[in-house]
């Protein structure tokens, strides 16, 4: 009966020591939590928010980047400057979408600005158009067959215009010139 009661004081003793392990990790999870919510609440709020945007953008300059790295493998061009124009990108990419995100929210006099959303669609699609093209134009350099030249031509005339009409109705840039 001694040993009994011992093995369930010591099981007791294990439960306490590991329930104290637990409360003083979660304490210490809690405390980051404490200290990033204001900090994750000020990004959201005065530098960017539309995290599902983000997911596609990053998913095309991923794309874009693997081509491109894949057709520079093929070609035996390896340059290591061209590693840097991603961060370049980022970095430009980056300060379009707060810029985006600063234009829709900033008030005057507790007011949003007339079109600000309409200046955030735009930027966001403009960047969304540019990393499509980049990533057909290099899917195109490794497969000139796989892909047809009229979809290209069409999403290079829309970015060079900003035309919806002339995106639709087929017409490609040079067609508009004229």
């Amino acid at each position: 009966m001694a040993d009994a009661i011992k093995s369930h004081s010591l099981m007791n003793a294990h439960l306490l020591h590991r329930s104290t392990e637990i409360i003083t990790d979660i304490f210490d999870k809690s405390k980051w939590a404490l200290l990033l919510t204001p900090v994750l609440m000020f990004f959201q709020t005065y530098i960017f928010n539309d995290f599902d945007y983000l997911k596609w953008l990053v998913v095309l300059i991923a794309l874009d980047t693997a081509l491109g790295f894949g057709l520079a493998i093929s070609r035996r061009e390896i340059d290591k400057d061209r590693f840097g124009d991603i961060l370049i990108k980022i970095t430009v990419y980056s300060s379009c979408l707060i810029v985006g995100h600063v234009l829709e929210n900033f008030t005057v006099s507790g007011d949003t600005i007339p079109g600000g959303d309409y200046m955030k669609l735009l930027i966001y699609v403009a960047i969304i158009i540019k990393e499509a093209i980049s990533v057909l134009d290099n899917a195109g350099k490794v497969s000139k067959k796989l892909v047809p030249h009229f979809i290209l031509a069409r999403l290079k005339g829309f970015d060079e215009t900003g035309d919806f009409k002339s995106f639709k109705d087929g017409q490609s840039n040079q067609d508009t010139k004229s």
